[in-house]
């Protein structure tokens, strides 16, 4: 296993898309939006980002970096309609990246009934097409990408949305962590040997497994990230949960029905968390180890949330990558999906 992930030309045969490529330009993409400018944006009571998929998951991690601090509520929705509070008075900013996401476009038809303030991020698409004719605020990024593989441009362009918004200065913030965040993913490159490479050591101990990777609420939108990745870089089964919610359900199911089920958990633990959900993840960790069912402690890179999260996604979507790899499987394709879109198009 190990010599597959430290051929280079190998991964370059199986990966012809260059998903590698897209995966690694996630400090680019951030920086990207570093000189865009956006028109003041505050005077919203609450903030709601819509989108699903690889669109979505930026607004998840945008949560989590400002859910302690902003002063303007943000919610994150994955429906066809906006939250019943959904007025005049909220900043609806909807993410596709391709633009011509079934459920995105249907919310946006929902906020323009609702008389909702309107900002829109994507390639192009229908999207587009329908906040510039409305003459909305929008970001419009790179387009060529995948959209699971385009973190970067899209939570940046939230990130900035946001603090126009008046939410904090937490694209300030992205810009300055973006040195720590490109010198960490120099460490998990490719030509960084699997006995120096976090990821190829962590996918190692997940393949040949169903992961259900958990973490703090704290960062939970990093787990769930892996959870995308795995499923669709990967093709493979993947779970993703909370600590400490799973110590009031899953746990049961663990210890008492884990062992057999080629199933590992994966837990992720932040550099800073509260006291009371440590000493329960740790618990957590005790009781797993006790059952034999081997869980993989990854403690997130970095010293503070920022950087938890940041390096933590990176250090996902290169463990997904190398799962790829040592399955022999091309990282691009995701073709149930195109199938899904195709039949509700009929």
């Amino acid at each position: 296993m190990a010599e597959r992930l430290d051929d280079i030309s190998g991964m370059r045969s199986l990966d012809p898309s260059d998903i590698l490529g897209q995966l690694t330009a996630f400090p680019d993409q951030l920086e990207w939006s570093r000189d865009m400018v956006v028109p003041n944006m505050t005077g919203a009571s609450n903030v709601v980002i819509c989108g699903v998929g690889g669109s979505a998951i930026a607004g998840d991690v945008l949560m989590d970096l400002l859910v302690t601090t902003s002063p303007v509520p943000l919610a994150v929705s994955r429906d066809v309609v906006l939250p019943g509070y959904a007025d005049k008075d909220t900043l609806v900013i909807v993410a596709s990246y391709s633009g011509n996401t079934a459920e995105s476009l249907d919310q946006y038809e929902d906020a323009m009934r609702r008389g909702c303030r309107m900002a829109a991020v994507t390639s192009g698409g229908r999207l587009e097409e329908l906040a510039r004719k409305n003459s909305q605020t929008l970001i419009k990024v790179p387009a060529g990408n995948q959209p699971r593989a385009s973190m970067g441009y899209l939570l940046g362009s939230l990130a900035l949305f946001a603090q126009r918004a008046g939410m904090g200065a937490v694209h300030d913030q992205l810009m300055a962590s973006v040195p720590k965040l490109r010198s960490f993913m120099d460490t998990l490159a490719p030509d960084v040997p699997s006995t120096r490479n976090q990821a190829k050591r962590i996918a190692r101990a997940m393949t040949g497994h169903v992961p259900a990777v958990y973490a703090p609420r704290t960062v939970r939108s990093v787990a769930l990230r892996w959870q995308g990745q795995v499923n669709e870089n990967a093709k493979m089964v993947a779970f993703s949960g909370e600590i400490p919610e799973m110590d009031h359900n899953q746990l049961v199911g663990w210890l008492e029905g884990g062992t057999g089920c080629h199933c590992r958990p994966v837990v992720l633990m932040p550099a800073d968390m509260r006291p009371t959900v440590r000493r329960m993840a740790e618990v957590t960790l005790q009781m797993l180890n006790e059952r034999g069912l081997d869980p993989v402690l990854v403690a997130l890179p970095g010293s503070d949330l920022m950087s938890n999260v940041l390096q933590g996604l990176a250090l996902g979507d290169m463990t997904s990558y190398y799962l790829a790899i040592l399955k022999g499987v091309d990282p691009a394709p995701v073709t149930p999906i195109k199938e899904f879109k195709a039949r509700i198009s009929q």
